[in-house]
């Protein structure tokens, strides 16, 4: 369970945060942190891959979420278009909802829920957990970590250049075995051929 900490109210879109997201049980803090690493609060923010707003919602999950939400309804007609997608107010509603949406997906493991945000559920679903992309490893340690700075306690989570080294380990420890293992059949071929020779005499 994560504890409802709201965001000072001096960050920018504050309140809208904190309002947003205790409306759907998450932590404000973690909401302002994805906002951080998404966008750094530019409400007009566009990625290359199409990804709109502060929270950078691609125009299929607004689609989706806004179909059960309803955020932009009787707004205009036909669908939305980029400037419904900058709105701050909405883009933070569709983006705290579809987060919520992965959380219950992923029964309240909120690393998952913050990988699948990134890199989306399919390819979560895929690897079976966080999947080995550099991306949505910093990007979920560093959301998680400032939740837990924000409370005063330190946290451990494999980073991808310490997966390297672990890496780098294994294969060491490999080529060191495989000495150790040709040594011993040296020695014992060495032990057999000296036996041998006594038998002879």
């Amino acid at each position: 369970a994560y504890n409802l900490e709201d965001v000072d109210i001096r960050v920018p879109y504050g309140e809208k945060i904190n309002y947003y997201a205790r409306k759907e049980g998450i932590n404000p803090k973690i909401i302002a942190s994805v906002i951080q690493a998404e966008s750094s609060f530019q409400n007009r923010a566009l990625s290359p891959a199409g990804a709109y707003g502060i929270m950078q919602i691609m125009p299929a999950t607004w689609r989706q979420v806004n179909n059960e939400i309803k955020v932009c309804s009787a707004r205009h007609k036909g669908e939305c278009s980029s400037e419904c997608y900058y709105n701050v107010d909405f883009n933070i509603q569709i983006g705290i909802h579809y987060l919520g949406q992965l959380l219950k997906k992923y029964h309240g493991n909120m690393v998952l829920a913050l990988a699948a945000y990134n890199a989306g559920p399919g390819v979560v679903d895929r690897y079976g957990g966080i999947p080995p992309y550099e991306e949505t490893i910093h990007y979920t340690e560093h959301i998680i970590q400032y939740w837990y700075e924000g409370k005063g306690l330190t946290m451990y989570y494999p980073t991808a250049s310490l997966n390297k080294q672990w890496d780098k380990a294994h294969e060491i420890i490999g080529w060191c075995l495989g000495v150790v293992v040709v040594v011993m059949m040296w020695t014992a071929w060495r032990l057999f051929k000296y036996q041998s020779s006594w038998l002879w005499r």
